[in-house]
C-alpha cells in the first residue's frame, strides 16, 4: 500500500509543479491517444468482419455438405441428416457453370438448382429486388437471377414472353475433333421470375432455378453437389457439424459458414494481429515517455527517497513506488483511450461521420463494432509496457550506491 500512495504523490504533487509533472500527464495523454486509436481500428475491423457476416449469411448455408471423391452423389440422405436434434431443415443442391443468352448477349454464370426446402431456410429470400422466389409459373420453369445478370442480359423481369437460353456443358460427352460443336451443351429455355440483390460477387454470378430444371440441365437425374443445412441454434453449430459427420460418414466433408469463406475470414484475422503488433509497436515507443520520466523523476524526488530510506522504507519498497507509478499511468491512459475510443466508436456507429467515398460500395459509411475482449487485450498490452518500461528506473533509484549517496545527503 505504501509504494502506490508515494506513487500517486509523486504524480499528484500539488506543491511543486515541474517539468516532471507536465512529463507524467503528456505520457499519459500519449499512450491515451495510442490505446484509443488502437481500439478504433480494431473495432472497424470487428465492424467489417460482422458486415461481412451478415451479407454471406443471406447466402451461404449454416453448415454445407460436400463429397470428398465426387463432384456428384446420390440425394439420399436429407432424411438421415434431417434427423439430427439440432437440424432445422435438409436442402439439395445441384450447382455448376452454365451460359446465359438473351438475344446476342451473353454471360458466364453459375445455375444453383434448389429443392423445395431451400424457401424455407429464407436466404434469398429476402434479398428479392424484384418477382417471387418460385420456379414454376403456368407449368413453365422460371428463375430468380442475380441483378448484376439481369443488367447484363438486359433482362426484362415483368415479361411474360422473354426467354432465357441455358447452355450447360455436356460432361458425358468427350472432346475428340469430330465432335466439337456437334452435341457438345445441353441447352434449356427458362424465364425469369424474380431478381436478387446481395452482394456483387453473388449478384453478378448467380441463377437460381429448381433442383428438377438443374438436373435435367446437367443430366443428373437423382443427384445432387451438396447439401444446404439450417439449424435451430446455431450457437451449437460444432456439436452438430461432428455429429453429421458421424451419420453420414468420412466421404464426405462438413463445412461451417466460416469454413466456406475460411480464406476471406483469416485474412482479416491476420489483418487483425498485424494491427496488435503494429499498435504495440507505438506503444512500445510511447513508452519511452514513462522510461525518461521516472528517470528524472528518480533525480528530482532523491531528498524524498533519502527521507523514505530514512523512516525504515527497504530497497524494493522504493522500486516498487517507481512500478507503482507506471502501473498508474497505465492505467489512467487505458481508461482514457478506453472511454475516448468508445464514444468515437458509438458516434460513428450512430451517425456515420465518415462516410465511404464509393458509389459501388453497399455501404455508406464504415462499418464499426466495440469489442470489450478487445479492449481487455489492450489495456493488458498498455499495463504490461507501462509497468516493465518503470522497472529500470525503478531499480536505478533503488541500487546500493544510490542509498549510499542519499545517506550521505541525508548526514
Amino acid at each position: 500500500m505504501f509504494p502506490f500512495k508515494a506513487a500517486l504523490r509523486f504524480i499528484l504533487s500539488k506543491n511543486n509543479k515541474t517539468f516532471i509533472n507536465i512529463l507524467s500527464y503528456i505520457s499519459i495523454l500519449t499512450l491515451s491517444l495510442g490505446t484509443a486509436a488502437m481500439i478504433i481500428v480494431l473495432s472497424v475491423y470487428n465492424g467489417l468482419e460482422n458486415t461481412l457476416k451478415s451479407i454471406y449469411e443471406d447466402f451461404d448455408a449454416d453448415i454445407k455438405i460436400e463429397n470428398i471423391e465426387s463432384k456428384y452423389f446420390n440425394n439420399d440422405l436429407i432424411s438421415d441428416i434431417k434427423a439430427l436434434e439440432n437440424v432445422e431443415s435438409v436442402s439439395g443442391i445441384l450447382e455448376n457453370k452454365v451460359i446465359l443468352q438473351q438475344d446476342q448477349k451473353e454471360v458466364v454464370a453459375y445455375l444453383k438448382g434448389v429443392d423445395s426446402n431451400f424457401i424455407e431456410q429464407n436466404r434469398i429470400v429476402n434479398n428479392l429486388t424484384e418477382g417471387d422466389f418460385v420456379f414454376e409459373k403456368n407449368k413453365l420453369e422460371h428463375a430468380v437471377f442475380g441483378r448484376g445478370i439481369k443488367y447484363s442480359l438486359g433482362i426484362n423481369s415483368n415479361s411474360n414472353f422473354q426467354n432465357i437460353k441455358v447452355f450447360a456443358l455436356n460432361e458425358e460427352k468427350e472432346l475428340k475433333p469430330n465432335t466439337i460443336q456437334k452435341n457438345l451443351f445441353n441447352d434449356e429455355n427458362i424465364k425469369v421470375s424474380g431478381v436478387f440483390a446481395i452482394e456483387n460477387s453473388f449478384d453478378n454470378n448467380y441463377v437460381f432455378s429448381s433442383l428438377s430444371f438443374a438436373q435435367k440441365l446437367f443430366n443428373n437425374t437423382n443427384k445432387v453437389s451438396s447439401y444446404e443445412v439450417k439449424l435451430k441454434n446455431i450457437n451449437e453449430i460444432k456439436e452438430t457439424k461432428l455429429a453429421i459427420k458421424n451419420k453420414i460418414g468420412e466421404e464426405y466433408i462438413v463445412l461451417t459458414s466460416i469454413e466456406q469463406r475460411a480464406g476471406l475470414y483469416k485474412i482479416l484475422q491476420t489483418e487483425k494481429l498485424v494491427v496488435y503488433i503494429v499498435f504495440g509497436i507505438v506503444l512500445l515507443l510511447s513508452s519511452i515517455n514513462i522510461f525518461f520520466l521516472l528517470t528524472m523523476m528518480g533525480v528530482e524526488k532523491q531528498k524524498d527517497i533519502a527521507i523514505m530510506f530514512s523512516f525504515g522504507a527497504k530497497r524494493f519498497q522504493i522500486r516498487n513506488v517507481f512500478i507503482s507509478q507506471g502501473i498508474i499511468i497505465g492505467f489512467s491512459s487505458v481508461v482514457l483511450g478506453s472511454f475516448i475510443g468508445f464514444i468515437l466508436t458509438t458516434l460513428q456507429k450512430k451517425f456515420g461521420f465518415i462516410s465511404i467515398q464509393m458509389s459501388s460500395s453497399i455501404l455508406e459509411a464504415y462499418p464499426i463494432d466495440f469489442n470489450f475482449t478487445d479492449m481487455i487485450i489492450i489495456s493488458i498490452m498498455v499495463l504490461i509496457i507501462s509497468a516493465t518500461a518503470s522497472i529500470f528506473p525503478g531499480l536505478m533509484s533503488s541500487s546500493k550506491n544510490k542509498i549510499f549517496n542519499l545517506n550521505k545527503l541525508i548526514s
